[in-house]
């Protein structure tokens, strides 16, 4: 929607392709055509008709190679689809850069069809989807044994498909509740008697844990975790500091914008729950390594005339690129956190280029800033802060400058299993004077939060 309505500012017209009609983005845009967007071909065969100029990407995963197709046929700027597929294809990837040397590690196919000597994987190494994920079905393995383990569950076990569909406790006896089927003993009545008090504490303690675990169960179910169907690659676990590269490919040359800092969540998941600015002069060497580094691998990888964010490490001298996509980043990112910490629009910019208009790519300021998510785990919510308890909690030359909090009282906060988990909690922006100050404001912010 933010992208559509800088198009809308700058006087272009805009034709959106989405399945649901009633969609935000499809509502908004002048000419609505209502299609899926793996459907490559009727994708193609609808826009030959809407003399489209260009396809402006925004946050979006593996249907990239669409927007590929899409620039390939009807011969528009952006990325190709043989380019797009190469950054979704996280083995394709891992392959070509290792090939002229910039990803360090091994990478294999697993799966069915692709049998792998656990013995032979030097570890920890990461098992997830070879195409998408966004932290959905990501396994953090320390051994060979639970390789082992992982493989049989998946593709070496004959399960019973109820296992994943019954709730847990449903036996004779049980109540039924919204979040299962819970033993009807652990309901037991306060009587005011000491004995009928202990047996209250240790029902509602055993409430507590079938609870969670009925919440856990149906937390992986919904992300569809581990589909022996699906293609899995497994590869070498990439050490180092973590940072998020936000910037625009202008002819063949690259234009970082922004640099964030990740902290992330333990393994399996290692999602990111908050997102601290680099400020040019922090971290002079990082900055060096990460531009030389991203230039190369736009060279690579051939891209040109796309916006593009990426995930790299850093440890000593090498550099590695986790993943990359020749779109925007999401998260309140590219629309939000981005302009706020550096002046710029990179929709609004990329648009006013690509229309061969003027346009800045270099930020015309530095804001020390953090983007936060509520990453607790395991938890239930029993106080939430308002937007002004957090502003009067925070020092003095500390400022909120956004708020979205979607966690309601009584929410059970699981583990946090993927993207998704985690956005859909909420997210916060704060600015401040220095990275100490910062963080624990991220720490004040935790703990205004009511949680057993």
């Amino acid at each position: 929607m933010h992208t559509i309505e800088k198009a809308h500012e700058l006087g272009h017209e805009v034709v959106t392709v989405d399945i649901d009609p009633d969609a935000p983005g499809a509502m908004l845009a002048d000419t609505s055509l209502q299609c899926d967007i793996s459907h490559e071909r009727e994708v193609i065969d609808l826009l030959k008709k809407e003399n489209i100029d260009l396809v402006c990407t925004t946050p979006i995963g593996r249907h990239l190679v669409t927007i590929g197709a899409v620039n390939d046929a009807l011969g528009l700027p952006g990325v190709t689809r043989e380019r797009a597929e190469t950054c979704i294809d996280k083995y394709a990837f891992h392959t070509r850069l290792r090939n002229v040397r910039l990803r360090t590690g091994h990478c294999y196919m697993i799966g069915e069809d692709h049998p792998v000597n656990a013995e032979d994987i030097a570890y920890p190494a990461v098992f997830k989807p070879r195409y998408g994920s966004h932290g959905r079905s990501v396994h953090y393995l320390q051994s060979s044994d639970e390789l082992k383990k992982l493989w049989a569950e998946i593709w070496q076990q004959s399960k019973d498909k109820a296992d994943d569909t019954d709730t847990p406790g449903a036996e004779e006896g049980s109540v039924k509740t919204k979040a299962g089927d819970i033993p009807a003993d652990s309901l037991a009545a306060d009587t005011g008697d000491d004995t009928a008090d202990k047996d209250h504490n240790l029902a509602a303690a055993r409430f507590r844990a079938v609870l969670k675990e009925t919440m856990e169960k149906q937390r992986k179910k919904e992300s569809g975790e581990d589909d022996p169907h699906e293609e899995y690659i497994l590869e070498d676990a990439i050490p180092g500091t973590e940072y998020a590269v936000d910037g625009i490919v202008e002819g063949c040359n690259f234009n970082p914008v922004l640099i964030r800092r990740k902290t992330i969540t333990c393994p399996p998941s290692r999602q990111a729950v908050s997102y601290m600015t680099l400020i040019p002069g922090d971290n002079p060497r990082a900055e060096v390594q990460i531009r030389e580094y991203m230039s190369k691998l736009c060279e690579v990888l051939g891209l040109t005339e796309c916006m593009l964010h990426a995930d790299v490490s850093i440890q000593g001298r090498t550099v590695n690129c986790i993943e990359l996509s020749p779109s925007p980043a999401g998260r309140h990112v590219y629309d939000e956190f981005i302009p706020m910490t550096t002046g710029v629009d990179i929709a609004e910019q990329y648009l006013r280029y690509m229309a061969g208009g003027s346009h800045n790519f270099q930020p015309l300021f530095h804001k020390r800033m953090v983007l936060g998510y509520f990453g607790m785990e395991n938890c239930f919510v029993h106080g939430i802060p308002s937007e002004k308890d957090v502003r009067d909690a925070l020092p003095e030359g500390v400022k909120l400058r956004k708020w979205i909090c979607n966690i309601r009282m009584l929410d059970y906060l699981a583990r946090i299993t993927d993207e998704n988990s985690i956005l859909s909690r909420g997210c916060y922006i704060i600015e401040g004077n220095n990275e100490r100050e910062l963080t624990r404001c991220i720490d004040i912010i935790r703990d205004l939060f009511a949680l057993e």
